[in-house]
């Protein structure tokens, strides 16, 4: 791997949490305000998913911290309200004697529903949205193995993650044309497909530590970002728009720490960042409110208004405190093994 003087090493930036901001709002447009002809809902997925990798490539091997820090961080930002939200829409469907489903319980709880979707149309828990958690938790893992055989000198980690990401790409293609008369969402949802976000984002990362990169144009930037949005476009054929239009995602996310001011200003901006910090707990809590405008007629603003609501207030009651707990109290206990 190439210097540690890599301007790709960086700490907490404002327009990162924006850029999250940005994935949730787009992500809500699309479930609660659609626009014809692009699905702003799966512009906002890829783009946590470039996000996503982008930051693990960062953490694990940029900054190569230890792996067992590695998954406490991702226990604790994300179990707790992973778990309390799926025994909450549970518990709820029992007391009030709606019809419960415990396969997709199950599923969704151990993030395999993105294989075990149930009968798509009949489903009966609003855990549909976990499928690109899922997606996300398998990158971990895979990310961590790869990360931990490159600390041992088994391979290289830029050719492996080049190599999985092409491999992702290929399994999409298969997917398409091979599963094309087959329901959306059983073909295009697998872990195998989708990641491609993911490992391309840290491909970038990896191919630019180490070189000096020259500050891009904000016209630059902007065309990346906006090209990747307009191959959404429901008319392009879906390989080439989880390809090159996930792929550009990916490219814009990399270079945003070296973005112009102004680009990074816009990034910065307080709204966008507060919905950044909010984005898990409101991307878990609103699809109940997602299928209500759509199954029972809900008004789209005010649905939105309370997925918002909801997902602000388990942010500061539960998922906020519970990171900040038990990484406390895993803390405690990493010191007291090292003392």
């Amino acid at each position: 791997m190439k210097s540690m003087d890599s301007p790709a090493i960086i700490n907490h930036l404002d327009c990162l949490d924006g850029w999250r901001g940005l994935a949730i709002v787009l992500l809500l447009v699309g479930h609660f305000f659609p626009v014809p002809g692009i699905n702003f809902g799966s512009v906002g997925v890829n783009l946590f998913f470039s996000l996503s990798g982008y930051l693990m490539g960062q953490l694990l091997f940029v900054k190569k911290i230890p792996i067992s820090v590695f998954y406490k961080r991702r226990i604790s930002r994300i179990i707790p309200a992973h778990v309390f939200f799926i025994l909450s829409i549970s518990i709820f469907a029992v007391v009030t004697g709606r019809r419960v489903n415990w396969s997709e319980i199950y599923t969704a709880l151990f993030f395999v529903n993105n294989y075990f979707p149930g009968e798509l149309g009949n489903t009966v828990m609003p855990f549909g949205h976990i499928w690109s958690l899922s997606v996300e938790e398998h990158s971990y893992i895979l990310l961590s193995l790869v990360a931990i055989a490159s600390r041992n000198k088994w391979l290289n980690a830029e050719w492996a993650i080049i190599g999985l990401t092409l491999v992702f790409s290929a399994a999409g293609f298969w997917n398409f044309y091979n599963y094309s008369g087959v329901e959306l969402y059983k073909r295009d949802l697998h872990s195998e497909v989708m990641a491609f976000g993911i490992f391309s984002s840290v491909s970038f990362l990896l191919l630019f530590f180490g070189i000096k990169i020259q500050k891009p144009a904000a016209s630059y930037f902007v065309f990346i970002l906006g090209a990747g949005i307009l191959l959404h476009w429901w008319s392009v054929p879906s390989p080439l728009g989880r390809t090159v239009g996930v792929g550009l995602f990916a490219l814009a996310v990399n270079l945003l720490p070296q973005a112009p001011d102004a680009i990074k200003q816009v990034f910065s901006l307080k709204p966008l960042k507060m919905m950044g910090l909010w984005s898990f707990s409101i991307y878990l809590w609103q699809q109940p409110f997602y299928l209500y405008v759509h199954k029972n007629g809900m008004s789209g603003l005010l649905a939105v208004s309370l997925a918002i609501s909801c997902g602000i207030a388990s942010f500061y009651i539960l998922e906020n405190p519970a990171r900040l707990y038990i990484n406390r109290v895993w803390g405690r206990s990493d010191a007291i093994k090292r003392s």
